[in-house]
């Protein structure tokens, strides 16, 4: 089917479709329009209608036994059982075998057998013995069908009754027209079938009305066995082009598939589908990779390359823009004493209850992590030797202050805090800033911890235990001349 399709040419392609769907409803609407148009008719000329319909549709089945013996379609073996019961019924016709009741279980029987391949549409039959199994099981269905006709035929029951069985027949036929509009020239032919078991459903039994019927159920068979003809060309067609390699042997427990070009679209969809769900697992796992390395799990706070990086960002920000900046390294006193004395297990939920209360601290600007098995940084961006010693001394209050409830009951710890400082205009660098830090750490471990300390800039002047000296002024201890 060509892509470049004007919208003409469709509108014109459907518009024939629905005139020959509705042809044999309206040739029998022309003739009760035109009354001397429906004239009396020999029984040998409604025979032989009857029996060019069964010869059609005869043609037709041959065409389906080929197709779905290549193909092993479902679909072809339901159009298959579907043609053999309209031959099978026209043909009792024309023997005179059966009457109308007879005709009517046969067009119901073919309608049912139709709906069946709409159902199913391009499914295939994968097993070599399937192929050969569905003609088998479909002339059966044939058989028993004709045995039917044939009871039905030695039955009186009133005219009605038949042409109910036609109207339901027509229904049916419908049915598996409108579900076959994946498949347009199949749709089609069932269509005229539809509108051929209408007019047999209320046709006259003599007179050109009654011609109808019949005539229709014979294009039917003919536009349906044509389409099978030409698909089953078109695929001979696509599978062995002119001037290309043999192919090669499928293996073994490989199914065949009947459009290769549909098959090969699965697979690549399917291979689509399966990378884009590859991709986003990757970058969840990912994602979970970042946070797991860059937050410690036991605190929550960053970890310590993430606090130095930010560290290295913020003194790069200070040492271009010329703002103070303070780098303040915290670390719990005898931590090591109190794992041992108090357990793991205590140690851990002290260092949560620091952590928090660091948090609580904290400016939106600042930021805080852990760098060490017990020790913390906080970065203090704008903050110069007051601000940093105001936050040094409300972190240890908060501390000292406020006991950790634990499993082992209340238990308090002290912390040694080492300040580094960076004044506008000065070129440290994140390294050395954290240098100086654990330098002044260490002079206020040295003096008995519990103690605040700043760097070597400032003396590395020593805030003693709060309660040895209140007196003390920040600012003076800052400048080094406490």
């Amino acid at each position: 089917m060509p892509l470049n399709r004007s919208p003409g040419t469709t509108i014109t392609r459907i518009g024939g479709r629905l005139v020959a769907v509705l042809l044999p409803l309206a040739a029998l609407a022309l003739l009760r329009a035109f009354p001397a148009l429906d004239r009396p008719t020999l029984p040998s000329v409604a025979l032989a209608v009857a029996a060019s319909a069964a010869l059609l549709a005869g043609a037709a089945l041959l065409a389906a036994v080929a197709v779905a013996l290549e193909r092993g379609r479902i679909r072809d073996l339901a159009d298959l059982a579907g043609l053999g019961l309209i031959a099978t019924s026209f043909a009792v016709v024309a023997l005179d075998a059966a009457g109308t009741l007879g005709l009517a279980i046969g067009v119901t029987s073919a309608a049912a057998a139709f709906n069946v391949g709409a159902a199913v549409r391009q499914r295939a039959v994968v097993s070599r013995r399937g192929r050969i199994a569905g003609p088998v099981i479909a002339f059966v269905l044939v058989e028993a069908g004709l045995a039917g006709i044939l009871t039905a035929g030695g039955w009186s029951i009133p005219e009605r009754t038949a042409t109910l069985f036609l109207a339901g027949g027509a229904l049916l036929m419908t049915a598996a027209a409108i579900g076959s509009l994946d498949d347009p020239t199949r749709a089609t032919a069932l269509g005229i079938a539809a509108s051929s078991a209408g007019a047999l459903a209320i046709a006259p039994p003599s007179g050109f009305e009654s011609l109808v019927g019949p005539a229709g159920m014979g294009l039917a068979a003919l536009v349906l066995g044509s389409r099978m003809l030409a698909d089953r060309r078109q695929g001979r067609a696509t599978a062995e082009p002119a001037g290309t390699l043999p192919e090669l042997p499928a293996r073994a427990d490989s199914p065949p598939e009947s459009n290769e070009p549909v098959r090969l679209t699965r697979e690549l969809r399917a291979t689509l589908d399966d990378l884009v769900a590859a991709r986003h697992l990757i970058e969840l796992q990912r994602i979970e990779i970042d946070r797991a390395t860059s937050t410690d799990a036991l605190t929550g706070l960053p970890s310590r390359w993430p606090t130095l990086d930010r560290l290295r960002t913020e003194a790069a920000e200070a040492r271009r823009y010329a703002h103070p900046f303070a780098a303040v390294l915290i670390d719990v006193d005898q931590f090591a004493a109190l794992n041992h004395e108090q357990g793991l297990e205590v140690g851990d939920e002290m260092l949560r209850r620091i952590a928090l209360r660091l948090r609580v601290r904290m400016r939106e600007a600042d930021a805080v992590g852990r760098v060490g098995a017990d020790a913390f940084l906080a970065i203090l961006p704008h903050t110069d030797e007051v601000g940093a010693a105001t936050f040094a001394r409300a972190v240890l209050d908060r501390v000292l202050e406020r006991r950790v409830m634990t499993v082992r009951g209340e238990l308090t710890v002290s912390l040694s805090i080492g300040i580094a400082l960076m004044r506008p205009g000065m070129t440290l660098t994140g390294d050395e800033l954290l240098a100086a830090a654990e330098e002044a750490l260490a002079s206020a471990q040295a003096a008995g911890g519990n103690r605040i300390a700043f760097d070597r800039l400032h003396g590395l002047a020593r805030i003693d235990e709060l309660d040895a000296a209140p007196e003390t002024s920040l600012r003076d201890v800052a400048e080094g001349t406490a």
